[in-house]
């Protein structure tokens, strides 16, 4: 009996120890999203010159369009296309759409961040002093260009607008795909945004971010793994710089395909971030000890479970006979609760997003079997393929 109870306190203790970060950084953004979006400063105290820079990798499907949603929100800024061992014709199609063309053939060099550092260069060659950068699979919205140098002209230097998925436009949107779309929010809108209203960093996470040539000088772009864009933001946190959050501009992405193509993308995205965590723990506690508290909120996003998997741990806590343990989790619940309205509530359609979530033990049943993959993907690097997409529009 003594054994048994032993190993439920254990049990019991691994969980919370999991579940805590999750959680906690929940309840942390809920409160900012109360407090509003964490508006920039308008006034302008000083001119940037803005490029923008796609990197891509085999993007000939979509390139053409990611450059002309670019060029509409603003015919005047540069958009240099970062084509890195492209073998289709994303060079031409990019050029042909009216982007500059950066060609890198480095076989040796694998990763988005290669990429993004050749254009960078390319753009700081032409003049420019501030880069906005958005993945080739994606669409601008009409007002990145303007909103990302209105606040990079009041002083941030770097920046992350609404970055979210988009549902197809022909057919009947399945549920499931409004959940991925709703979490994906969660995480890319919701969480930065609650954590911009409290003044913290907002997070960078690879596409609509941009930076200029000083966040560049203190904090060099020298993030490799397949999450660069967590790593790199743990470089300016260390650095001591905070990324401003832009909620009135998004991107657009394209769902991945559902089955395979998701499983791999997902897997490859949370055994990254696993990893980049376990790297910057030591550099983040010494950041903290250092004066800049800052850092601690964004070691527990470094270490944030998928709200799915932390859901799964709540209902582990639920069958264990611990008293406490099931309040922790009953509070949990409340913070989930608080999470779900308020995302729902920052779509465009919130009505038939809580429909679509009688899909989210579907959902839910899908990480859970996915959960080996992810732990197999705990590297440093991983190849930068192309995702298969619902959506490939040239």
């Amino acid at each position: 009996m003594m054994m048994w109870h032993g190993i439920v306190e254990a049990l019991a203790g691994v969980a919370v120890l999991l579940a805590a970060p999750l959680f906690g950084d929940l309840a942390l953004c809920a409160l900012g999203n109360l407090r509003g979006s964490g508006r920039a400063a308008s006034k302008r105290i000083r001119r940037v010159r803005l490029a923008a820079v796609i990197p891509a990798h085999n993007e000939e499907l979509m390139i053409a369009r990611a450059v002309r949603s670019l060029r509409a929100a603003d015919a005047e800024t540069t958009v240099f296309v970062v084509a890195h061992n492209c073998t289709d014709e994303t060079a031409m199609r990019a050029e042909a759409a009216g982007a500059r063309v950066v060609v890198v053939d480095h076989p040796e060099e694998r990763g988005k961040g290669a990429a993004l550092r050749h254009g960078f260069a390319a753009a700081q060659a032409a003049g420019a002093d501030a880069f906005l950068v958005m993945d080739a699979d994606s669409e601008a919205g009409a007002t990145v260009i303007a909103a990302t140098r209105q606040a990079l002209e009041a002083g941030a230097e770097a920046t992350q607008c609404r970055y979210e998925l988009a549902l197809p436009e022909a057919g009947l949107v399945s549920r499931i795909a409004r959940v991925r779309a709703m979490a994906f929010r969660g995480i890319n809108v919701w969480r930065p945004r609650g954590r911009a209203a409290l003044g913290f960093s907002a997070g960078v996470f690879g596409n609509g971010f941009a930076l200029t040539t000083g966040a560049l000088e203190r904090a060099p772009f020298t993030a490799n793994s397949i999450v660069e864009d967590l790593e790199y933001h743990i470089r300016l946190v260390k650095a001591g710089l905070r990324v401003q959050w832009i909620d009135e501009a998004q991107v657009l992405a394209p769902l991945s395909a559902p089955g395979s193509a998701q499983a791999s993308q997902e897997a490859r995205w949370e055994g990254g971030r696993l990893w980049v965590a376990g790297q910057a723990t030591l550099p983040l506690l010494g950041a903290a000890l250092r004066g800049r508290w800052r850092a601690l909120e964004t070691l527990a996003e470094a270490w944030c479970l998928p709200l799915s998997r932390g859901i799964l741990l709540l209902a582990l806590m639920a069958v264990l006979p611990l008293h406490p343990l099931r309040m922790f989790a009953v509070a949990c619940v409340a913070v989930t609760v608080i999470y779900v309205v308020q995302t729902v509530a920052l779509g465009e359609e919130p009505m038939r997003d809580l429909a679509a979530l009688a899909a989210a033990p579907t959902h839910l049943l899908w990480k859970a079997v996915t959960t080996p993959l992810a732990l197999m993907k705990v590297r440093k690097r991983a190849e930068w393929t192309r995702t298969k997409r619902e959506v490939q529009q040239p």
